[in-house]
């Protein structure tokens, strides 16, 4: 059964890995910077309002999941298929560049004692996605692959699944949360997909009923009853967050914790993460539509293109990232700061020539950056209005 191609998903994607960037540009600012400068607030409010991108990329993956398969008959031959498919274009990629990020830090700040300790050390973190900070995310979407046949049949056997998904995400996402920090004490609970339930089941819920959501977006309530809400949540939760982790960098969130009970110090930071990062995931989702329609035809091209490319702008863009921060890691204010700016931007733009550089010229360039597809540029932009250059995502 062949679904329509959803050009706002790309749009989403693209907004999504802009929010990466910026969380990982913004890192060397709140590592580095003294608290009392005038800027550290600044550095502190991007580097934490950012932590949406990746979220967002889990709940697109489980939406493009379930929007594309729940109106599927499940077979085995399907489902190998998808297998086949993740094997080759998702977690493929992940291994080579756990090799990659693992090896450039055993040479550069690393001493391992042998090769063998070196083996053993990399087979731990490939198997926890710790080779290099970013790679959780592939990890856990591994682990989502792992459950999504169990999770498909339940949804189209469960109606009540279905229809109560959002809060039922959330529920096991916090039982899980709780347990883990009563009980189980498992210090890398954010390689586990357990963490980003709500996230799953909110993609989940959006792909299932999908037509039936854009349908309602026309009605004329449809901003006041969920879409005014939704961001004013976000603008609490996200002001929350970034002045949370503000008092835990200078050090004062200590002082103030004493007097607040145990339960909200437990919970405070992983409360204002998820659920900011839930609020952010809707809205870049509605914004992605949005967009869509009033997009002129070459800032959607680029867009789009930013969306199609980033799945490979996620794996390399660490790469570049640690090259531009041995060349200026000190200096006056002006130039720090501007350094901080050119290094998004050519961080951003050298990712993105790698991605498509191999997508034009390396063979099986699927090894290293999964599938990619090449977007269209409209002969005519000012008649043409939509670019359909994108195949179906599966």
């Amino acid at each position: 059964m062949q679904r329509n191609t959803l050009d706002e998903i790309q749009l989403a994607r693209a907004f999504a890995i802009l929010a990466v960037l910026t969380v990982h540009a913004s890192s060397s600012g709140v590592t580095y910077l003294e608290t009392d400068s005038l800027l550290f607030p600044v550095y502190n409010f991007l580097n934490i309002a950012g932590k949406l991108g990746t979220p967002t990329f889990i709940m697109l993956s489980s939406f493009v999941l379930f929007y594309n398969y729940f109106p599927r008959d499940i077979t085995w031959r399907l489902m190998r298929r998808f297998y086949v498919k993740r094997l080759k274009f998702i977690l493929i990629p992940y291994v080579v560049f756990s090799i990659v990020y693992f090896v450039i830090k055993m040479f550069v700040y690393y001493d391992y004692p042998s090769i063998p300790f070196a083996i053993n050390r990399f087979l731990t973190l490939l198997a926890l996605g710790k080779a290099h900070t970013h790679l959780y995310f592939v990890f856990i979407s591994v682990q989502f692959y792992l459950l999504f046949p169990l999770l498909l049949i339940a949804f189209r056997k469960l109606r009540f699944l279905r229809k109560h998904a959002i809060w039922i995400g959330l529920v096991l996402q916090w039982t899980w949360v709780v347990l883990n920090n009563n009980y189980f004490e498992f210090p890398w609970k954010g390689s586990i997909s357990l963490s980003y339930l709500s996230f799953y089941f909110l993609g989940a819920f959006l792909g299932i009923y999908y037509n039936d959501i854009k349908h309602k977006w026309t009605q004329p309530l449809f901003k006041e009853r969920i879409i005014i809400p939704i961001s004013i949540g976000y603008g609490v939760l996200v002001i929350l967050y970034t002045a949370y982790m503000y008092l835990v960098r200078i050090g004062v969130f200590t002082a103030i914790s004493s007097n607040l009970p145990e339960f909200v110090t437990n919970y405070i930071g992983e409360f204002t993460w998820a659920t900011h990062a839930l609020f952010a995931g809707v809205l870049l989702f509605y914004i992605a539509h949005i967009a869509d329609q009033s997009f002129q035809p070459r800032t959607k091209f680029v867009f789009m293109e930013i969306g199609a490319t980033s799945f490979g702008i996620y794996l390399i863009h660490p790469l570049f990232l640690m090259i531009f921060r041995q060349i200026i890691q000190s200096g006056s204010p002006i130039i720090y700061h501007t350094w901080q700016v050119i290094t998004f931007i050519f961080v951003g733009l050298l990712s993105w020539f790698a991605v498509r550089f191999a997508f034009r010229y390396i063979p099986f360039y699927w090894i290293l950056f999964g599938k990619m597809d090449q977007p269209r540029m409209p002969k005519n932009p000012e008649k043409e209005g939509n670019i359909n250059g994108y195949k179906k995502y599966s």
